[in-house]
């Protein structure tokens, strides 16, 4: 059994893009709300402390707790905020395997692999590119068998 955990780049790129937006609303706020005090304040207020919440406790807290794991027998997902989740696959009922890569994804950790069975489908997100290519190479080993 091979664990596989998230790619920490991929949460500090999503971490600085919110933190950055949050900066340009409250620049557009501060500009275009002079005349309203009040709402421009609360409009700040309210960006500043959802990019915190966002980028500083759940977005660290959901990739601490994500863990991949794949056997020979079965893929399994652990992942949550609140409440965890575990999402499980049999290796024997996977069809196909899909891998979605953005562009930088060997930098940014942007790689996701998509695994699709009758009932369902699986989305591995966040991977280091070696990872994603030795989870899609296993994969299809384990379909090739049954073939």
């Amino acid at each position: 059994m091979r664990k596989y955990t998230l790619k920490p780049a991929a949460l500090y790129i999503m971490s600085g893009a919110l933190f950055i937006l949050a900066a340009l609303v409250t620049l557009l706020a501060v500009q275009y709300l002079v005349s309203v005090k009040i709402l421009m304040y609360s409009v700040i207020a309210l960006f500043c402390v959802t990019a915190v919440l966002l980028g500083l406790i759940l977005l660290p807290m959901y990739f601490r707790r994500t863990v991949i794991y794949i056997s020979p027998y079965e893929i399994t997902v652990h992942s949550g905020l609140i409440f965890l989740r575990r999402d499980h696959m049999k290796m024997s009922a996977v069809q196909y395997v899909t891998r979605v890569s953005l562009p930088l994804s060997g930098f940014s950790g942007f790689n996701f692999v998509i695994l699709r069975a009758l009932g369902g489908s699986i989305v591995l997100p966040f991977l280091n590119s070696v990872d994603a290519d030795e989870i899609v190479e296993t994969v299809h080993l384990e379909i090739s068998k049954r073939q």
